[in-house]
C-alpha cells in the first residue's frame, strides 16, 4: 500500500521568503529561552522548507551540545493522536470495521462492567474524537495502574465531567479508548497498525512509538518528570488540576513519594507519564516520536489526493462542536483562518490548512531540561509572520 504526495512547485522567492521566517522565529524562540533549539517546516502549493536552529541541550545544562538537523527525532507527546491514532481510526471507518456513530462500548464492552455504566454507552467514536465524550481530560493513573486493562477498568468507573456531547473538554483518556478500539477491531498491536497502515505507506521511515536514533541525533526533555509529579501532587491534595478530581481514583502524597519517578534526563523514551509508567510507552494519546522531514511526509494523508474517501476527509474538518465550545473537527482544532491545528506538551505543532494543502509543523524540545512557558505566543507569532509573508 502506498500513498500520493501533492506536488506543486512553488516560487523560489516564496519558499525562501517562508524559510526566512522559519529561520528568524527559531532563533528568537532560542534568545527568548523558551527552547533550545528545533525545527521547523513550512508547505506551500506542495513545495517545502526546512529549518533547524539551535541545540539539542541548553550549553549550561551540561548534556549534548550537538546541534539541531533535519534528521533530529522529537518527542510528539499528544502530536501522537493526530499522526497515528486519528488516521487508524478513520481508515477503520473507511473499510467499513468502525463507525463513526457507534458506541464504544460495543468495541470496549468493559465500560459496562464500571460505575460508570449509567452514562459511558453514550460514548460514541465521533464524541471520543470531537473530545465532546464527557470524560475528563487528565488523570495520574500511573501512579497505581500499570496496564492495558486496569487503566480501562478506571475509565469505567469515571462519572462524566459533563453531559456528552454538551461541551468540550481535550481528554487524553478518550484517546487512550480510541487505540485501544482500533487494536481490537483490526486484532493487532497499536505501533504495529500505524506501522503497516500509516507511517510505511507515506515514507515515513523515521517515526515510530519510541526510538532508535543514536543520541546525538534525539532531542532529550524533561529531567525526571517534575512537572506531571507536581501535578500528581495536586491531584492527591485536591487543589485545582486539570481534568479535576475523581472519588472512583484516589491517590495520596504518600503513594506520590513513595513512586518510583525518573530522576534522569528523559531521552529517546516517551515523557507523558501515563503513557510511560503505565502503558509501555505505547498509547492512542502519547508515545511517538518523529522527524520534520517524515511530518511533511506525513501531510499528503490529508491531501485531495490522500487515501481517505472525499466524505470521511470533509467530516474531518467540519465543526463537530456545539455552538459556544471550542471549534473542533475529528482530532483537530479548528480556526477562524480555516485552518486545522493540534499541539503536543513537549514543544511540537501541526497547521494544516484543507482547502490549499498549507501547512506549518514546528518541533522544539521546550520541556527541556524543565518545562518553560512561552510556546503558545512563539507558535502564534510564526503563524501570523508567515500568513502576512505569503
Amino acid at each position: 500500500m502506498s500513498y500520493n504526495c501533492l506536488v506543486i512547485q512553488t516560487s523560489p522567492f516564496a519558499l525562501e521568503t517562508a524559510r526566512t521566517i522559519l529561520v528568524a522565529s527559531l532563533d528568537r524562540g532560542v534568545a527568548d529561552g523558551i527552547f533550545p533549539g528545533g525545527a521547523a517546516a513550512c508547505r506551500s502549493d506542495g513545495g517545502s522548507v526546512v529549518a533547524a536552529r539551535g541545540h539539542l541541550s541548553w550549553p549550561q545544562v551540561g548534556a549534548s551540545a550537538d546541534g539541531v538537523a533535519e534528521e533530529t527525532v522529537y518527542d510528539l507527546a499528544s502530536l501522537t493522536k493526530i499522526i497515528g491514532t486519528l488516521p487508524l481510526v478513520l481508515l477503520s471507518i473507511q473499510q467499513g470495521r468502525l463507525g463513526l456513530d457507534d458506541r464504544a462500548d460495543r468495541f470496549l464492552p468493559e465500560l459496562s462492567m464500571g460505575a460508570g455504566a449509567h452514562w459511558n454507552g453514550s460514548i460514541s467514536i465521533r464524541s471520543l474524537l470531537a473530545h465532546t465524550s464527557g470524560l475528563p481530560a487528565w488523570r495520574p493513573y500511573f501512579i497505581r495502574l500499570h496496564d492495558k486493562a486496569a487503566y480501562l477498568a478506571a475509565i469505567a468507573g469515571e462519572e462524566p465531567s459533563y453531559l456528552p456531547g454538551t461541551a468540550v473538554e481535550y481528554s487524553d483518556l478518550g484517546f487512550m479508548m480510541l487505540g485501544w478500539i482500533v487494536e481490537r477491531v483490526w486484532d493487532e498491536s497499536l505501533d504495529a497498525l500505524a506501522r503497516r497502515l500509516v507511517f510505511l505507506p507515506l515514507g515515513m521511515n523515521a517515526t515510530a512509538y519510541g526510538t532508535k536514533a543514536p543520541p546525538s541525533l534525539i532531542a532529550p526533555t524533561e529531567t525526571g518528570n517534575l512537572h506531571e509529579r507536581g501535578m500528581a501532587r495536586a491531584y492527591a491534595e485536591g487543589r485545582p488540576v486539570v481534568g479535576g478530581h475523581s472519588p472512583s481514583f484516589a491517590i495520596t502524597v504518600d503513594d506520590i513519594e513513595r513512586f518510583a519517578w525518573r530522576t534522569e534526563t528523559i531521552r529517546g523514551a516517551v515523557h507523558d507519564s501515563n503513557a510511560w509508567y503505565g502503558l509501555g510507552g505505547i498509547s492512542g494519546h502519547a508515545g511517538l516520536f518523529s522527524t520534520i522531514g517524515d511530518l511533511i511526509r506525513y501531510l499528503s494523508f490529508w491531501d485531495d489526493d490522500g487515501p481517505l474517501e472525499p466524505e470521511i476527509r470533509v467530516a474531518v474538518f467540519a465543526r463537530q462542536t456545539p455552538r459556544g465550545a471550542v471549534s473542533r473537527g475529528l482530532g483537530w482544532i479548528l480556526t477562524d483562518d480555516g485552518s486545522a491545528t493540534h499541539t503536543g506538551f513537549t514543544g511540537t505543532s501541526l497547521r494544516y490548512h484543507p482547502k490549499t494543502g498549507a501547512a506549518t509543523v514546528t518541533l522544539t524540545n521546550r520541556v527541556h531540561p524543565r518545562v518553560v512557558d512561552g510556546i503558545a505566543d512563539w507558535r502564534s507569532a510564526l503563524a501570523a509572520e508567515l500568513s502576512a509573508g505569503r
